[in-house]
């Protein structure tokens, strides 16, 4: 039975979607690293994919500002709804416990898809991989440890200092998750010191943060994550009411203001007149040493995403189940899609340059690996669609069996933590119809 409908459910659909653009974007950097830029050359022609609001196929640094938007929203919203009920205990029960368990629902869940993919490591399943032409997938691959021993060792350096230092050894792409957690604790943080104080001054704080973060470089986490507790304060302000807040076509506009804003390329912006002119006028307010492209991304991704709170039809589109159910299953197919890609797809796109050499481990006279060449474009035809299929599948069945139990686990930890007693649960007798509690 598919779970019921969540208060803003939309969040799920832009979660959904924030992990797609993260995965195209991977497979973009692997196989068409060029689109990072707005045009293929200096002077040349810009490919579609390179144009304003198609460039989102790698758009990864504004999914990666959408998460902390989130993270900063979904982890206030509860706490500040009820400090305007005036029920002080129960915000402060609220926070404690959503602190407790926010760190179990990323570290349990991130713990295992790291000692899967030491697992899939440890089976040689990246000696393909190692030897294809794609230099991101291939710059990620590792070889068993030379000896069981010291393979269990890099898997608890791994599950430890991981969160210490963002760098897994077994999935590059996890950086982004330890910074989820100092995001979550940032906002645990700031709700609590605006416990209280009144409504403006608390609004006026989390402003005052935002640009305390904006002047001190905090483009990729700090500045997403205020957005989006400011976002959660309006939620409480207007509530259903919103999306008939501004004119009709109001939202839509500002959507499309955001959505080009967040299209500024990572490399070379100088190359096309669209781009050059965001980044002369940005440059104006970035602190110096700021990365002025996460600026411009997180400005641009919050334009959107304050758009879409305002629109009834963006909520009523990343309401629809498909979308919530792409947002359901986000979680797992961030932690899993960079294994997948080492093995799966690069079986997929490279299976006939695999099945025709006759020694994957073949050097050149200069000593160097003989890279595997890619299937054409039937191979990517087919096999790009059957890698998503392949991916949203086992994050589903990860959700469902793996998911599942990391949250029960979490669950049991905080009722040992908090206190409080083992639920109850009802089963009828199969004699006489009774309810037995056990």
């Amino acid at each position: 039975m598919p779970p019921g409908k969540r208060e803003n459910n939309w969040i799920d659909g832009l979660r959904g979607i924030a992990c797609f653009i993260v995965v195209t974007g991977h497979l973009c950097s692997s196989f068409a690293p060029w689109l990072h830029s707005p045009v293929v050359v200096e002077g040349g022609p810009a490919h579609v994919f390179q144009l304003p609001f198609f460039r989102f196929c790698v758009g990864e640094r504004a999914a990666v500002a959408l998460f902390f938007f989130i993270t900063g929203y979904v982890n206030a919203l509860n706490p500040l709804k009820k400090l305007r009920e005036g029920n002080l205990e129960d915000a402060l029960t609220s926070l404690s416990k959503s602190t407790f368990n926010r760190t179990g629902r990323l570290v349990v869940p991130t713990d295992a898809a790291i000692f899967f993919a030491w697992l899939v490591c440890q089976t040689n399943a990246h000696r393909l991989a190692s030897r294809i032409d794609a230099w991101w997938i291939r710059g990620g691959t590792h070889e068993p440890g030379p000896t069981v021993w010291e393979s269990i060792i890099r898997l608890c350096r791994n599950l430890t200092m991981f969160w210490h230092t963002g760098a897994s050894e077994y999935d590059g792409t996890h950086w982004t998750i330890p910074f989820f957690l100092k995001g979550s604790m940032l906002v645990y943080l700031a709700v609590l010191g605006t416990t209280l104080t009144g409504l403006r001054y608390r609004k006026a704080i989390i402003v005052f943060l935002y640009l305390w973060a904006w002047s001190g470089g905090g483009a990729l986490m700090e500045m997403n994550v205020y957005a989006g507790m400011f976002l959660a304060e309006l939620t409480a302000d207007y509530g259903p009411r919103a999306t008939s807040v501004l004119p009709k076509y109001a939202p839509s506009l500002i959507i499309l203001l955001g959505l080009y804003i967040s299209s500024f390329p990572e490399e070379n912006p100088d190359w096309m007149p669209w781009s050059h002119h965001i980044n002369l006028f940005a440059g104006q307010f970035i602190p110096a040493g700021g990365e002025l492209s996460r600026y411009v991304v997180s400005v641009g991704t919050t334009i959107v995403v304050y758009g879409v709170f305002f629109s009834h039809t963006a909520r009523r589109i990343l309401s629809h189940p498909f979308m919530n159910f792409i947002g359901r299953v986000s979680f797992p197919v961030y932690l899993l899609h960079n294994t997948l890609m080492r093995t799966v797809l690069a079986w997929l796109i490279y299976w006939r340059s695999a099945m025709s050499a006759d020694d994957l481990n073949a050097v050149d006279e200069a000593g160097n690996p003989i890279l595997l060449e890619r299937g054409g474009p039937m191979t990517f035809f087919f096999g790009i669609p059957a890698f998503y299929v392949i991916l949203y599948a086992f994050a589903h069945f990860w959700t469902e069996h793996v998911d599942s139990r990391c949250m029960r686990f979490v669950a049991w930890m905080q009722r040992k933590a908090f206190g409080e007693e083992e639920p109850v649960v009802e089963k009828r007798g199969i004699l006489n119809g009774t309810a037995i509690a056990v």
